[in-house]
């Protein structure tokens, strides 16, 4: 019998379609792939599986079956303790998912009391195995921190830890590595692919091809909820049928895809030539220094923005790279050392001082839903940005929707709320925001982590062509190695809060010196050629789970 059964699911919410007729199932020690852009109904999907589609959800199917258990009359309750102890589920903001009042180690200790016969004394050894087991350093002192505490790749792995907690039969996993750095990512996915020989399903939904590549058994292609192509990774990848599935393949960034537009409509086009750049530095930091508490953070570190120009910035997660971009935007004042903005004194200004040269330099943040006021709608957001610019109040709803078009959304987004978007499209909502300053710097955190590989092309596509048109000048920190090397001219390393390499994109990722951007390198994930494909399936056929059925869709 298959751990799970899905057959002729469909979703809808008042006046629209979510998913409809998706067919499939997952066996032991089978990883089954979602992919698809944002809004295709990846997540709506997995939220119904759990039954967390929402009170306005309407949701059928012929059949939904978990083993034995009919997921359509369950009760609340009865799903209650159906979660965490049969299906365990990984969502993609870890921020919101974690309880704020908790400690991560409160946090994980409630899913092992509710679902594992465990006596008391034994849970706080078990939680510090669980953290250990998915990548987090220092776990004794980890557990007693809050969400807010850690790095978002840091509760990343805090969030899959809670949801593996009860070893669950099933695992959804809904972006399990957005927020990680490569070497992280490589270590959970090791995690997801031994729960998988050992037996566990998995349904993994990710818009990181590469990593679906490595840990799938199957995929499903969605677009507006249809299933428009399924197949084994080796088909998908080296012989897809369909054109979404040929155009989001041609939408990974890579080495290969520098000096070219990633959309599928204008993926041959080159781009125009770089605007002139000034001799003077856009941004300086000289010999930073940041502390908290007892850890050093940012240890020394100098850098040169310079005018028109993308600074790729890369390193693990917890090496102090959004600490440095708060220095830089002056949210934090460092210790010892000094920033400069255009030459003239920025980390030292009092706020009241820098406060008229704040629309200069903007921020896109790694985390928009935490960002924004839950309460506010997009058009509260981005007239929040228009007001501080200047702009007439008459003028707010013409201009916020040219900057929602900019971005790829359109004015039917305006009257929503964050949590009525995709991750995708808050991300996108996130960019308007800091594009509705005019600035001249832009210091970008992570701005397409949560966006699926056709509409990170768009923005990335985007950010190129504003940062041509508008003179823009780009700081722009990244786990995902593959855009830095798309959308980068330099490119600096980051380690334990120093710079451990630096130099010209082309040649650091040609050429890198240090161990620890050799080690970063070496764990980049990617899409095997098709006698991989087989190789892989030939070593997979002594594992558990190799017997796979084919999914119908």
């Amino acid at each position: 019998m298959s751990l799970l059964t899905v057959e002729d699911l469909k979703v809808s919410f008042p006046g629209t379609d979510a998913v409809r007729g998706l067919s499939f199932s997952v066996d032991a020690g089978q990883c089954v792939a979602i992919v698809g852009e944002s809004g295709s109904g990846k997540s709506v999907t997995a939220r119904a599986l759990v039954g967390l589609a929402g009170d306005n959800a309407a949701v059928t199917a012929k059949s939904l079956r978990l083993g034995e258990k009919d997921l359509l009359r369950l009760s609340p309750s009865q799903w209650r303790s159906v979660r965490g102890r049969d299906v365990g589920f990984v969502l993609q903001d870890a921020l919101v998912s974690l309880d704020p009042l908790k400690t991560i180690g409160s946090e994980i200790a409630e899913a092992l009391t509710q679902h594992v016969s465990l006596p008391h004394v034994q849970v706080r050894q078990k939680v510090i195995d669980l953290l250990s087991s998915v990548g987090i350093p220092d776990p004794q002192e980890r557990i007693g921190q809050f969400a807010h505490q850690l790095s978002g790749g840091l509760r990343q792995r805090a969030l899959i830890a809670s949801a593996i907690a009860a070893s669950p039969a099933l695992l959804i996993a809904d972006e399990p590595t957005t927020a990680l750095d490569v070497i992280v990512q490589a270590q959970v996915l090791d995690l997801l692919r031994d729960m998988k020989a050992k037996g566990t399903g998995l349904i993994l939904i990710s818009h990181d091809l590469a990593v679906v590549a490595s840990l799938a058994d199957h995929i499903i292609v969605l677009k507006d909820g249809v299933v428009v192509e399924t197949g084994t990774p080796e088909r998908i990848f080296t012989d897809p049928q369909a054109d979404y599935t040929r155009a989001l393949l041609a939408a990974i960034p890579s080495a290969s895809t520098r000096g070219k537009k990633l959309a599928l409509d204008t993926s041959s086009q080159a781009l125009s030539e770089p605007s002139p750049r000034a001799d003077k530095p856009a941004l300086e930091a000289t010999s930073l220094i940041k502390r908290l508490g007892k850890r050093l953070v940012v240890d020394r570190v100098s850098i040169e923005l310079r005018t028109g120009e993308t600074l790729g910035l890369v390193g693990a997660s917890g090496s102090g790279k959004t600490t440095l971009a708060r220095l830089l935007l002056a949210l934090q004042s460092p210790d010892e050392g000094e920033v400069l903005l255009k030459g003239a004194l920025w980390s030292r200004l009092t706020e009241s001082e820098r406060r008229r040269l704040r629309p200069r330099i903007q921020l896109v943040s790694q985390d928009p839903l935490g960002s924004f006021d839950p309460r506010y709608r997009v058009i509260d957001i981005i007239a929040e940005a228009l007001e501080l610019a200047g702009l007439p109040k008459n003028a707010w709803n013409a201009r916020a929707t040219e900057l929602m078009a900019w971005v790829g959304l359109s004015d039917q987004h305006l009257p929503r709320r964050p949590r009525q978007l995709s991750g995708g499209q808050r991300q996108r909502v996130a960019i308007a925001r800091a594009l509705a300053m005019e600035p001249e710097i832009l210091i970008c955190d992570e701005p397409v982590s949560a966006l699926d590989v056709s509409t990170q092309a768009q923005v990335l596509d985007l950010l190129d062509d504003l940062k041509k048109k508008l003179g823009l000048t780009i700081l722009f920190i990244s786990h995902d190695l593959g855009v830095i090397h798309h959308v980068s001219d330099r490119v600096l390393v980051m380690h334990a809060g120093r710079i451990v390499e630096e130099g010209p994109v082309e040649e650091v990722f040609a050429n890198p010196r240090d161990a620890y951007t050799r080690d970063l390198f070496a764990a980049i994930p990617r899409i095997p050629e098709a006698s991989a494909f087989r190789q892989h399936n030939l070593s997979r056929s002594n594992h558990v789970g190799s017997d796979i059925r084919p999914i119908s869709a």
